[in-house]
């Protein structure tokens, strides 16, 4: 039970270190390598597969927060950009997933989840849910999320001023 207080108290430690320096979801990331460098320093990081779980219905609920009557209002006036975009993501990552796989020797469920499109955390809990390698989505979203948050800027500004 102290090894599970230890990585939880690791986790809180490095979630607010993240969250602290702006990190991009840094509550998710400072305490992904905190827990991280606890492990490899100690060997002793440990979480009971009830509070994995416990995770996961949180992160579902949190997710579920997001649904509102004015969202399915919105459905009827998205369907089209909606489709475009689902069929054009879906098509495009299913493509990257396939090279990543066939030219890196990734397995391709983790390539597969390293290049869906939603969020860091959801992709981290599906992909172990899955049996996909999840250290390796993890920081393939979080890669993906600090490009975006430090080049998209920069490229929206680009494009607006034309």
């Amino acid at each position: 039970m102290l090894k599970v207080v230890y990585t939880l108290l690791v986790a809180a430690i490095g979630g607010i270190i993240g969250l602290k320096l702006k990190v991009p979801a840094g509550t998710l990331i400072g305490s992904m390598i905190a827990v991280g460098l606890f492990n490899i320093a100690t060997g002793q990081g440990t979480v009971p597969v009830n509070l994995k779980i416990g995770a996961q219905i949180v992160i579902g609920g949190i997710i579920g927060l997001n649904f509102t009557m004015d969202m399915i209002r919105q459905l009827r006036l998205m369907i089209v950009p909606a489709l475009i975009l689902i069929i054009g993501l879906t098509t495009f990552c299913l493509a990257l997933a396939f090279i990543i796989h066939k030219t890196t020797g990734m397995d391709l469920m983790t390539a597969l989840f390293s290049c869906s499109p939603g969020g860091l955390a959801d992709m981290s809990i599906l992909s172990e849910a899955y049996g996909a390698e999840t250290a390796k989505v993890v920081v393939m979203h979080a890669l993906r999320l600090m490009t975006v948050v430090m080049i998209f800027p920069v490229i929206f500004g680009f494009l607006a001023r034309r």
